[in-house]
């Protein structure tokens, strides 16, 4: 065996890929959210790039560097993983969308490269190349979202059920030159099941409703799986070694952390605007107990919600905390 490693020097410098104009921008979020939970929201992730992997070790290699477990994956499927250091730190989520001839690897862009680079080192004598790639990438949430897949895939589109928020969802990834065929094919498919297209205001909205925690806003490369509250959803137990298997389960077997994410719903006290990205929670005794990571206006709770990085002694559900002088409390999401 040999290994194909990818070449910086070779590549082809793409142009951003530019976004496809939806009709919904302007939609209201309660509209996408009552979507989302009747039928499908679907969102153009515009922060999200594709490496794609290929050669016949793609599989075994690859399941050596995610959390996620591959091997149980057939093509047709998409699964979701981390990428974590040796250290068992995030590096980033990974979105997996597996296919009868090759991987690709849905990522954030901001830390793309910084992840070749740690695959490049890591890509000795197996049967494996990868290479960035343009791609367009929507995420479909809500009951219908698997009507979407079929309608993407019909176009050449990569397309597979994927849900994060509880709802039903999937992922859909297109090369750049095809997005507008498959964003019309998308639209029709809405139009067909009483969907809507809708912006990143909306997904804000909802994953917070539905505690799903976002790369770059709640966790980075400081955190643990289980701070992050993935560990369930992102980390296979049961498959063989990957590179930070060992801290992570040590986290696990331990039981505990020093601190978590948790989900938080403030009081309707009439405020404008939600708490900013840095704002100080505290306990009920008065106590700094950690920091808002992300919040929105709830269309279901006719409230702001927000994630918050807490002393874990400090999350319990239901438990009362003070957001910038606010009335909130924890809850577990999804309600």
């Amino acid at each position: 065996m040999w290994a194909h490693r990818s070449s910086r020097d070779c590549r082809t410098t793409f142009e951003p890929i530019s976004v496809l104009m939806m009709p919904s921008m302007l939609s209201p979020l309660s509209s996408q959210i009552d979507h989302a939970r009747r039928s499908v929201l679907l969102v153009r992730a515009s922060e999200l790039e594709v490496i794609v992997v290929r050669g016949s070790d793609r599989i075994s290699w690859l399941n050596g560097l995610l959390t996620c477990n591959l091997a149980a994956a057939a093509p047709g499927q998409a699964i979701y993983g981390l990428a974590v250091q040796q250290k068992g730190r995030i590096v980033c989520d990974v979105t997996v969308l597996v296919e009868e001839d090759r991987v690709l690897l849905v990522v954030p862009g901001s830390i793309r490269e910084e992840l070749e680079k740690s695959f490049d080192h890591y890509l000795v004598m197996e049967d494996a190349e990868f290479s960035h790639a343009p791609y367009a990438v929507w995420h479909a949430h809500g009951p219908r979202a698997r009507d979407l897949v079929a309608a993407a895939r019909a176009v050449g589109a990569s397309a597979a059920e994927l849900d994060p928020t509880g709802l039903g969802g999937a992922v859909i990834a297109a090369p750049a030159e095809g997005e507008a065929k498959v964003f019309e094919a998308l639209s029709t498919a809405l139009d067909q099941v009483g969907g809507l297209a809708g912006d990143d205001a909306g997904w804000e909205a909802l994953r917070l409703e539905q505690a799903v925690p976002r790369f770059d806003r709640d966790f980075d490369g400081t955190t643990y799986p289980q701070e992050a509250t993935l560990e369930r959803r992102a980390v296979s137990f049961d498959k063989g070694c990957y590179l930070g298997q060992e801290v992570v389960c040590m986290l696990e077997m331990r039981g505990r952390v020093k601190r978590k994410l948790a989900s938080i719903v403030l009081a309707k006290d009439g405020a404008a605007e939600p708490p900013a990205k840095g704002t100080e929670v505290f306990d009920a005794a008065g106590t700094k107990v950690g920091e808002i990571t992300s919040s929105a206006p709830s269309p279901t709770h006719d409230a702001h919600v927000a994630f918050a990085m807490l002393k874990a002694s400090a999350v319990a559900p239901d438990a009362a905390v003070k957001v910038a002088g606010r009335d909130a409390r924890i809850y577990s999401g999804g309600k």
